[in-house]
């Protein structure tokens, strides 16, 4: 089985940066669009920054880039992974207080190498899954408003003030929690059925959408996979989004002709496989000079956080 990824990311018209970081076939992806092929395993990832705490654009860049990293099977422990995430965007917020309670949600597809599939979730960023022309929803919304809905405590989010309906009550990199990591896995081999797809939107998208709209927009046979997504962002800015949107699509293709209709391009198979192993390459270069420096980043936080404690206790 191989398997189609394109992201795309918009900062929307309202905000000055774009806290959302897409994870596609080991790249980070933080502006515009982009597509890859690639063959199980994989992950595939949006991260969104929370609202209201800082630098939440490091925040998720930090965590894609990590999972980018990551030699990813189906022996890989993925919540020690989301763990060490945590701790590190922990270590790396401490170190300014630009930086502070930096956080992230996380919302993740995980494929193995036989093509199990699961769902990771930590926050409100969602996945979907669309299958004989419907779309349900895979991921369960982390917030208050539906942590007191499964209680009992309230009939509907709009029992709740507005600012209270969407707050995350779990996150990756809160200083006073761990994150609560959702799992699901999928029932049905990921490609079964011939239209099954993916996405992974950030709240920003999905909260502007509705399901309709996001089954029209599948439905539609003279766009390309990317075209669609493209549209789908550019939907709900229209329907008045003031957040950043971004939204991540994984397709599995089997023939040319399947790759055609996704992408609109031929599929050179000798081509594309020389491409797509340099590019990993690189990428793995990247990540591993980027993820050193980040650790002597931390670890030269915690040595300054260590030195200002003992000379606080000595005063």
């Amino acid at each position: 089985m191989n398997y189609y990824i394109y992201g795309y990311t918009d900062k929307g018209p309202y905000r000055l940066k774009n806290e959302d970081a897409m994870l596609v076939n080991r790249v980070t992806v933080t502006k515009g669009g982009y597509g890859s092929v690639c063959i199980a395993p994989f992950l595939a990832a949006v991260c969104d920054g929370v609202g209201g705490e800082k630098a939440g654009e490091l925040a998720s860049q930090i965590c894609t880039s990590t999972l980018a990293g990551i030699e990813f099977d189906s022996s890989v422990d993925l919540d020690r992974v989301i763990m060490s995430i945590h701790n590190k965007i922990i270590r790396t917020g401490v170190s300014a207080d630009s930086t502070l309670n930096m956080q992230t949600t996380l919302c993740m597809l995980a494929v193995e190498e036989d093509g199990t599939a699961n769902c990771c979730n930590v926050g409100d960023s969602r996945m979907y899954r669309y299958v004989n022309g419907s779309i349900r929803q895979l991921s369960t919304d982390q917030t208050y408003s539906r942590f007191l809905y499964e209680k009992g405590e309230i009939a509907s989010s709009a029992d709740l003030v507005p600012e209270m309906q969407n707050a995350i009550v779990s996150s990756i990199g809160s200083l006073v929690q761990y994150p609560d990591i959702q799992h699901l896995r999928f029932m049905k081999l990921f490609g079964e059925e011939p239209d099954d797809t993916v996405l992974i939107c950030s709240d920003g998208l999905s909260d502007f959408i509705t399901r309709d709209e996001f089954e029209i927009a599948m439905k539609i046979t003279s766009m390309t996979f990317a075209e669609k997504l493209e549209a789908l962002c550019q939907l709900a800015i229209r329907n008045g989004s003031t957040d950043n949107v971004s939204i991540v699509g994984i397709k599995p293709w089997n023939t040319p002709e399947e790759y055609k209709a996704l992408t609109g391009l031929a599929f050179n198979t000798l081509k594309d496989e020389e491409a797509v192993k340099a590019q990993q390459e690189c990428l793995e270069y990247e990540e591993r000079f980027r993820n050193a420096k980040l650790e002597e980043q931390s670890e030269n936080s915690l040595a300054a956080l260590f030195a200002d404690l003992e000379n606080f206790k000595n005063m």
